[in-house]
């Protein structure tokens, strides 16, 4: 399945939460089967319903390791399918959005995106959408939309915005604005995995010589100053 610098990154710290944390989630979902079925329903439908769609997106988080695309996106509909309504459903609807790329379904993967940032299932998984969603606008070189729909400043992915942001300028011939956005989204390169990528990009875009040419003629109105004095 085919990735994109920075989404590795982000499933990567998805799968780690649930490797520190899914065993306990599951454990808790058998406990509450459990004492259901003792007489002492403790856990009403909506959290049993919770705690088993978390075990169907641990499940689900495995086969990203070991299947393809088509069961991945199988697997993704069954969980929106059985729990829509629930927080999970929005992990899973990036999972199935990845997998629909992968298998070439640009269009339903845009409209899987759409739908998570129409009606986010947890609070900043639509900006995830946003970004994942210009990217794809941006491959189908669709620049304007994809700026539009990234153009919100202070959010957790604004290193991957401003990335992207300068990909597009760059896309569109605007040099100055691509450096603009290269240079912001590495103020914090710890944020970026493809930091270094990124770097030689805005090296292969040579010096600013508007800002070069700006310093150059306040060094000399200094020179100048300095001899009428």
């Amino acid at each position: 399945m085919a990735t994109h610098p920075g989404e590795d990154e982000q499933l990567e710290a998805l799968k780690k939460w649930w490797s520190e944390n899914g065993t306990v989630t599951i454990i808790g979902f058998i406990i509450g089967i459990a004492v259901l079925f003792g007489g002492r329903a403790w856990f009403d439908h909506k959290q049993l319903s919770s705690e088993a769609a978390s075990a169907e997106l641990a499940l689900l988080l495995n086969e990203l390791n070991v299947g393809d695309d088509a069961s991945i996106t199988e697997k993704a509909d069954g969980i929106l399918g059985e729990y829509g309504g629930n927080s999970q459903a929005g992990f899973a609807s990036l999972i199935k959005a990845k997998a629909l790329v992968g298998l070439g379904e640009r269009d339903k993967a845009k409209n899987v995106l759409q739908s998570i940032i129409d009606k986010p299932a947890i609070d900043g998984i639509d900006q995830l959408a946003r970004l994942r969603l210009a990217r794809l606008l941006f491959a189908q070189l669709s620049y304007d939309v994809a700026l539009l729909l990234i153009s919100e400043d202070g959010n957790a992915f604004e290193p991957h915005y401003q990335a992207l942001r300068g990909d597009i300028y760059l896309a569109q011939g605007d040099v100055a604005k691509a450096r603009e956005a290269y240079q912001s989204a590495l103020v914090d390169p710890s944020a970026l995995a493809n930091g270094q990528q990124l770097r030689m990009k805005l090296d292969s875009l040579g010096e600013d010589h508007g800002a070069h040419d700006s310093e150059m003629g306040e060094a000399e109105e200094d020179s100048q100053s300095g001899e009428s004095s």
